[in-house]
């Protein structure tokens, strides 16, 4: 590589066209210095004689030195003749070498740092003296065959060929024509036989070959070829599937540049035309930006081009899968130790970005836990992790509530084992000049690990199932996002404190209850809070109503969460404060207690006054039932408040006290007399209130008198006074029993024995055990199973619920009682079954199938989405 015309001295570098080199007289050394080193106003006045010096304000462009001055005239660094009569072979001339002390050695691994982007370690060049003349021209030596395949060693120290130039705007493409083909700059414009080609990023130049040695470069434009401007291929039909600039047709050549001039952003562009563009950044990217530090510092500008492209031509699949590959293999050329930037979640799950599995690699590297924005990111993207429609349709409270639950979870993070499967780019270019690329990062992979994943996917399942009724809602009512309904059924991590509607409904309980822990209050007060129920709330809206009590810390009785009416104008409810671990889950014991409740309330005001003894009669067997928590003793109390603050019923029980047996039933009426006598005195109403729960039982009318005698007195231990004797009775009177000295009742009312209390409690405990048994038996499955159905599935759906579909979509109203018949043919729970069909609905529509309680709506379009 030796050339002795050469003299050592700073030459411009073939490299980077912003510095210069050393050139030690027979090869090009490791030595860099900035051009601006060259200075414009350095040499005095007649130190210099007249010649091309680099220019210092235009990197890689030479200026004119007339012998006393700098004149205005500029070339580019590849040599042109002076001005007025300079031979056309005179060549750059470099700083004088006998100024510049010889450099010393660089320290070991610098060139190789410099070459990815680091820091030059440069040495102060000498100062200019003398110029030393130009060696004469040589004939253009072969490129040297550039690799293909990306490493970290340092390339062997050549003179290049040809040395890289840039372009001016505008530039004459004469100039292009007599050089080599070169890189031109982004920003940057050149012009090619009339065409003013904007933006840069090109390759331009008679001779380029390409990086596998296969003839010229695809995307090398030469502007030697001819263009046929008056018939372009407008839509590439003459181009083959691997398109070249040196072997397309005129024609296509005028449409390609015609694309160009036009900013290559024309969407109607047939994809020829952006991949031949592409061809260029695959090679500025992938052959020379490991050994070329310019080339290098192009790979951000490369990136954003390319993504740009996307946007216009991301549609097409061939495109599209080479870009985005193209994009990891950018990224992995600039990868380092710092932690990437935090990739955005797009709707195409299945494109997951190099950025995060870089991230998550590192974060399992280095031993730190993946934090809660990244864990999100990472469920978006994995395909283990099922996103249901909650994240979808209410994307800000799933990404809030995530973050909440995934910290509550795992503190700081999931920390990540590094594993031995390690990060692997393998890019094959779409140019038919570049071999494939092979990169192995030595960063774990371990997006893919099953474990971490699977401790994602329960953090989402969770957060999702969370926000299921807020998102049924807000699927039924897209306008109302942000109503007081809507923030009721948000989870309570989710409901903003200072919200104003909130804040009044806070205010409203806590002045209701002050210091007491239940308070009775009108239905109309909350009902204000739902301006459009018009006397009666929707049971949705009453559900909401329950759950944002409860967020807050307070309970509602009735809760149709619990069975319970729903309120109305006009009546009254009971707000209390709720018991830490109170909840909306209805048990047997809880329902047990309720019946037993209702039966003794009702007794107990049938004469129309509930007395004080009575109701703390009542509030005693609160105390006592058998199997209640805290929680539900407390709610229970509330219950009994709101049943003799009302009208007392005995409606709703028939059903459940109908499969009661004769002793179970009987042992029901003697609770129920035990109660109308717990005050001394039973009123006729109270014996018409037990006649009727003697029906309601089953048992026979006349048997109520016989209970209440015995509730009265107890067992008989002595004879019974039948009938009192009369004056003119025959016979002989029975003494009455002896009995100790009783204490006169005080005048304000009736003392209650309080043994006869206990005896009652303990039989209110007993009844209670009995109830909570039957209870517990009707919840168990049925023993006899409906025959199978048999058919095909839709919708995700079983057998049985895709049949239910099928019947359901042949009209839009139902009634329940028929929904109900259908359900029982089919062996399915009918408000189970509404609930599963509504949910797969949501998963296939968006929206929901039915609607309503009785009449039931159909929504057949739903329902006919659902059955494609």
């Amino acid at each position: 590589m030796s050339t002795p015309d050469r003299p050592a001295a700073w030459y411009p570098d073939p490299i980077a066209s912003d510095q210069l080199r050393w050139w030690d007289g027979s090869a090009w050394t490791t030595h860099t210095h900035p051009v601006a080193s060259a200075s414009r106003t350095a040499p005095a006045e007649g130190s210099w004689p007249a010649g091309w010096y680099p220019d210092s304000t235009a990197p890689g462009m030479l200026r004119w030195w007339d012998g006393t001055a700098w004149t205005t005239q500029t070339t580019a660094a590849s040599g042109t003749p002076a001005p007025g009569g300079a031979s056309a072979t005179s060549r750059v001339a470099p700083i004088a070498k006998h100024a510049a002390p010889e450099p010393t050695k660089e320290k070991r691994g610098s060139w190789f740092s410099r070459l990815l982007g680091g820091a030059s370690d440069t040495g102060t060049p000498p100062t200019p003296q003398k110029p030393i003349p130009s060696p004469k021209p040589r004939p253009a030596r072969k490129p040297a065959a550039v690799p293909t395949k990306l490493t970290n060693k340092q390339p062997r120290a050549a003179r290049p060929a040809a040395t890289s130039a840039q372009f001016r705007d505008k530039q004459d493409a004469a100039t292009a024509k007599s050089s080599a083909g070169v890189w031109v700059p982004a920003g940057q414009y050149t012009s090619v036989q009339n065409h003013t080609l904007p933006g840069g990023m090109l390759y331009v130049g008679k001779r380029l070959p390409a990086a596998n040695r296969q003839g010229p470069d695809p995307a090398l434009i030469n502007p030697t070829l001819p263009i046929d401007v008056r018939n372009p291929d407008t839509y590439a039909n003459t181009t083959d599937y691997w398109p070249s600039y040196s072997t397309i047709t005129p024609r296509a050549r005028a449409a390609y540049l015609a694309w160009l001039a036009g900013g290559r952003r024309d969407p109607r562009a047939p994809v020829t035309w952006p991949f031949l563009f592409f061809y260029g950044l695959e090679r500025r990217a992938l052959v020379e930006s490991p050994v070329d530090p310019a080339a290098r510092a192009d790979l951000p500008i490369i990136r954003a081009e390319v993504e740009r492209l996307l946007s216009i031509y991301g549609s097409n699949g061939s495109f599209h899968g080479y870009a985005t590959s193209f994009l990891d293999a950018v990224d992995a050329l600039t990868v380092s130790d710092a932690e990437p930037a935090l990739p955005p979640r797009t709707r195409d799950r299945w494109d997951v970005p190099f950025a995060l599995r870089q991230g998550l690699g590192l974060f399992a590297q280095r031993g730190e836990p993946v934090p809660a924005e990244w864990a999100l990111a990472w469920a978006n993207y994995s395909p283990e992790v099922g996103l249901r429609t909650p994240a979808t349709r209410c994307p800000e409270e799933f990404e809030a509530l995530f973050r909440i639950r995934y910290r509550a979870a795992h503190k700081d993070g999931l920390v990540l084992k590094p594993g031995k499967t390690t990060m692997r780019v393998h890019y094959r270019p779409a140019s038919a000049g570049i071999s494939a690329v092979r990169l192995d990062l030595g960063i774990p992979d371990v997006f893919e690990q099953a474990a971490p994943v699977r401790k994602l996917a329960v953090v989402v399942e969770d957060t999702t199932g969370s926000l299921d009724a807020y998102s049924r809602f807000l699927g039924r009512r897209p306008d109302e996002r942000g109503s007081l309904a809507a923030v009721a059924l948000l989870p309570p991590e989710l409901v903003a404190g200072d919200d104003p509607r909130l804040a009044r409904l806070t205010d409203l309980v806590t002045s209701r209850l002050g210091t007491a822990d239940r308070a009775v209050v009108p239905a109309d007060d909350l009902l204000a809070f739902w301006p459009t129920a018009t006397g009666k709330l929707a049971k949705a809206d009453a559900v909401a109503l329950a759950q944002i009590l409860a967020a807050r810390g307070f309970g509602l009785e009735p809760d149709v969460r619990m069975n319970g009416p729903v309120p109305t104008v006009g009546t009254s409810v009971v707000l209390f404060k709720a018991h830490p671990d109170q909840g909306a889950t209805l048990t047997p014991e809880y329902a047990a207690s309720a019946v037993l409740i209702q039966l003794a309330a009702t007794v107990a005001g049938a004469d129309g006054h509930v007395s004080d003894h009575e109701t703390g009669v009542l509030h005693d067997q609160v105390d006592r039932a058998p199997g209640l928590d805290d929680a539900e003793r407390t709610r229970l109390h509330a219950h009994l408040d709101w049943l003799l603050a009302g009208t007392l019923k005995l409606t709703g029980l028939s059903k459940r006290l109908a499969t009661l047996s004769l002793p179970q039933r009987e042992a029901i009426a003697d609770f129920a007399a035990s109660v109308a006598t717990a005050d001394g005195v039973v009123t006729p109403a109270e014996i018409r209130t037990l006649s009727d729960i003697s029906k309601l039982l089953g048992l026979e009318a006349g048997s109520v008198y016989s209970r209440v005698h015995a509730a009265t007195t107890g067992p008989a231990t002595a004879p019974v006074t039948v009938r009192p004797t009369t004056p003119g009775t025959s016979g002989r009177t029975i003494p009455p029993r002896p009995t100790e000295p009783q204490v006169a009742p005080a005048a304000t009312g009736v003392v209650l024995d309080p043994a006869v209390i206990a005896a009652k409690l303990a039989e209110t405990a007993e009844v209670s055990s009995l109830l909570s048994s039957i209870f517990t038996e009707e919840e168990q499955p049925p023993t006899a199973l409906a025959a199978p159905v048999v058919g095909d599935t839709v919708a995700g759906l079983d057998v049985a619920h895709s049949e239910l579909l099928r019947r359901l979509a042949t009209r839009d109203t139902w009634t329940r009682a028929d929904i109900e018949a259908a359900c029982d043919e089919l062996g399915l729970l009918t408000d189970g079954a509404l609930d599963t069909l509504n949910e797969a609905a949501y998963d296939t529509a968006g929206d929901p199938l039915s609607d309503g309680d009785d009449p039931v709506a159909i929504d057949t379009h739903v329902a006919q989405e659902m059955l494609a």
